[in-house]
């Protein structure tokens, strides 16, 4: 395991979560990500299963845009979209293409032969992170056929799994907070917490017929119409699992 990889890693993560730009797209971070974890691509995968449709980030990737069309044509039909889902021990933790078939076992049709035989990327480490309900979140590092991930690098991933995810969680918080004062943030965090405006009131020394004008300013900064809706967009991951 390379330490000093993992280590920059964290960083670059902490470092892009504060930013505008995208935190996995975030200058240095792949790169880093890289180090502690070499791949020939790392691409982020939002799989929404019920309606059969995925949200793809190429964070890195030399796969040829023909391999890439074919395996999400074929991916649907196949075990892998809810592989994670399916078995809970494998829910929160890092995985391999090996997990679930041995290198003789893969399908003799669909995604692996697809993109065996035009990109080569055959070896596959799977890392879910938490996301909105119904979508199956992961980040995928792919390697071409000869390289296999080993166990010192499933153990990387694992220490890079929960820095990763809070850089998710911290950045999406941050977006629709940096629309609102400091006051109006202060005011979602309370409603958040439950307390009506009554007792908002009191806690701030403010009359509830101020709070309710705050929370309208509030809302109106952030197109919602109602306090549950404000608190999903301060606290996107709030549902996240």
């Amino acid at each position: 395991m390379d330490q000093v990889g993992v280590l920059r890693a964290v960083s670059a993560l902490q470092k892009a979560r504060d930013g505008d730009v995208f935190v996995l797209l975030a200058p240095g971070v792949a790169r880093a990500l890289l180090r502690a974890l070499p791949a020939d691509a790392i691409v982020l995968n939002d799989l929404n299963v019920h309606a059969h449709q995925s949200a793809l980030v190429e964070l890195l990737s030399t796969e040829a845009r023909q391999a890439h069309d074919l395996f999400w044509r074929h991916f649907w039909n196949t075990f892998s979209p809810t592989y994670a889902e399916r078995v809970s021990r494998l829910s929160s933790g890092a995985m391999t293409a090996g997990d679930w078939s041995s290198d003789g076992q893969w399908p003799p049709a669909g995604p692996h032969t697809d993109r065996l035989a035009l990109g080569g990327a055959r070896r596959e480490l799977v890392m879910p992170l938490p996301a909105p309900p119904g979508i199956a979140r992961r980040l995928v590092f792919s390697r071409e056929p000869g390289r296999p991930f080993h166990d010192d690098e499933r153990d990387t991933a694992l220490l890079l799994q929960p820095h990763i995810a809070d850089a998710l969680r911290v950045q999406g918080r941050r977006a629709a907070l940096r629309l609102l004062t400091g006051r109006q943030q202060e005011l979602l965090r309370l409603v958040a917490a439950g307390h009506d405006n009554i007792a908002i009131a009191g806690q701030l020394g403010l009359s509830p017929a101020t709070v309710r004008k705050h929370l309208e300013n509030a809302f109106a900064r952030l197109e919602v119409s109602s306090r549950t809706e404000a608190v999903a967009r301060i606290c996107p991951d709030a549902t996240w699992r």
